[in-house]
């Protein structure tokens, strides 16, 4: 009975890791998009943000990141269609997806008009790319900058399929509602579609486009304060000598200079440009800091100490700076908004990532005793010697005294003030710590809140799968069910 109890128990455990375990990612390429390099030439660029991406049956969540391509519409059914590609005769073949039972195939606009299990998805990873089907006809002067190649010599396109009419004379249309196919630029171009299973050539139609977006910034920044490291070096700063060379009892200063580095990095995110300018706010900073997204920003900052005391003639004292130069280390959750030419309106979603800073912070005075600066040796504390003599020819006394100089009583009293700007001081990171909640995990995979609510007239925005939010929750439940249930037949 033991032994039935434990292999049980080792399959639920197992059957729990299989869920736990989130599916393996499919095979990943580059997506090429066309941008003007001046009024005659052209050039492709990669996208920073779209991906073709080999579909995977066994994912039901990787659909959530595809490029709607239109909608798939019969009296039973009505779902999104995605844009696909397959190799044909050696050829990239763009299409559209359909559902057979639970797993999707790709419709190539191709002559064969075959149905392939095989093939890649066009991806928008972060949902930070703004992808859209723009209106084309022959007559626009060529091809529209972001359009999504595909093939050697022609992009992404699409035209509406035709309705037909029914028995009542009712214009209706079951299935796909656009023909996913091709853009060929050759002359004045054409858009080329595969229709009720024939190849169909027209002058106008649509050109999936993708606009980047020129700068980011990133708000609402949180800190997971379980998983924050934070370590400190104490560092000499600067050191120096104050002396008196003068022949009397007066103060002397000097200026102490040091500089450090004050270094930035905010992680790296799917589907957001690298070395794209992004502005930082952070709370109670009134100026946001700019850097470049997913690189490295140090900045070279200097301060100056004004350092002073008073010593006796001949006399001197060593004054040190130290700080302790910090590394903060600490996934954090921030919300970031993408920017786009020729529009007011951003894009902005979720994200999770991993920031470090080094910086520093509790500068502090350090000094010596006092010595002599000609032997080296430390100034004793002394007192004043008075000697008292009495003589029957008088009651007063008189008093006679040595000339030895007095130093300063130990230890003395050394000043340090700010001198021009001061960059050190504990981090605005830091200082959020006892602000942000334990932990501040993230549905990193949240759509966009405000995808181009306002976009321009002759652009359809691209759609988007189903969130995951409800399927992780689902995984995570049965997967706690099941091990709970196996602790429960190990008893």
């Amino acid at each position: 009975m033991a032994s039935r109890s434990s292999l049980v128990s080792l399959s639920c455990l197992f059957l729990a890791l299989f869920q736990v375990l989130p599916p393996a990612s499919g095979t990943v390429h580059s997506v090429f998009t066309h941008k003007n390099a001046s009024s005659v030439l052209g050039q492709l660029v990669t996208s920073s943000t779209l991906v073709w991406e080999s579909y995977d049956p066994k994912d039901a969540t990787q659909l959530q990141f595809a490029v709607e391509g239109g909608k798939y519409v019969t009296e039973d059914e009505h779902y999104p269609i995605y844009v696909c590609r397959v190799p044909i005769d050696g050829f990239q073949v763009s299409g559209h997806t359909e559902k057979i039972l639970q797993r999707h195939v790709c419709v190539a606009a191709h002559y064969k008009h075959g149905k392939y299990d095989n093939f890649d998805v066009l991806m928008n990873k972060g949902h930070l790319g703004k992808v859209g089907w723009r209106h084309w006809r022959k007559f626009d002067a060529g091809v529209p900058v972001g359009a999504i190649r595909i093939g050697d010599d022609s992009y992404i396109g699409r035209h509406r399929a035709p309705n037909v009419q029914n028995d009542e004379g009712i214009a209706t249309h079951w299935g796909a509602d656009f023909n996913l196919g091709h853009l060929e630029p050759a002359g004045l171009g054409k858009i080329r579609v595969i229709e009720n299973e024939r190849e169909r050539y027209y002058d106008d139609g649509e050109v999936l486009v993708e606009t980047e977006p020129f700068r980011y910034e990133l708000r609402d920044i949180k800190l997971d304060r379980i998983r924050t490291d934070l370590r400190e070096n104490l560092t000499e700063l600067a050191t120096r000598r104050l002396e008196n060379l003068g022949d009397k009892y007066s103060t002397v200063e000097t200026v102490l200079s040091y500089s450090f580095d004050y270094n930035q990095y905010w992680g790296s995110h799917d589907g957001v440009a690298r070395g794209l300018p992004t502005k930082i706010f952070e709370k109670d900073v009134a100026v946001p800091a700019e850097i470049n997204w997913a690189l490295k920003h140090t900045e070279v900052r200097s301060e100056n100490k004004a350092v002073h005391t008073k010593l006796w003639p001949g006399t001197a004292i060593n004054v040190t700076l130290r700080g302790n130069y910090v590394t903060l280390e600490a996934p954090y959750s921030g919300k970031l908004f993408a920017f786009y030419y020729g529009s007011d309106e951003s894009v902005s979603r979720k994200i999770s990532a991993d920031v470090r800073k080094s910086y520093l912070k509790d500068v502090k005075l350090e000094f010596s005793s006092v010595y002599w600066i000609e032997n080296g040796t430390l100034v004793p504390t002394t007192t004043t010697t008075t000697t008292t003599t009495s003589t029957s020819t008088t009651t007063h006394a008189t008093t006679t005294s040595t000339n030895e100089p007095t130093p300063i009583h130990e230890p003395p009293l050394v000043h340090m003030k700010d001198k021009g700007v001061q960059h050190s001081g504990p981090d605005t990171l830091e200082k959020t710590l006892h602000d942000s909640p334990s932990s501040n995990e993230v549905n990193s995979h949240e759509a966009p809140e405000n995808m181009s609510s306002k976009s321009d007239k002759d652009v359809a925005l691209a759609g988007f799968g189903a969130n995951r939010g409800s399927g992780s929750l689902a995984y995570a439940g049965s997967a706690l069910m099941t091990l709970l249930l196996a602790v429960f037949l190990s008893l």
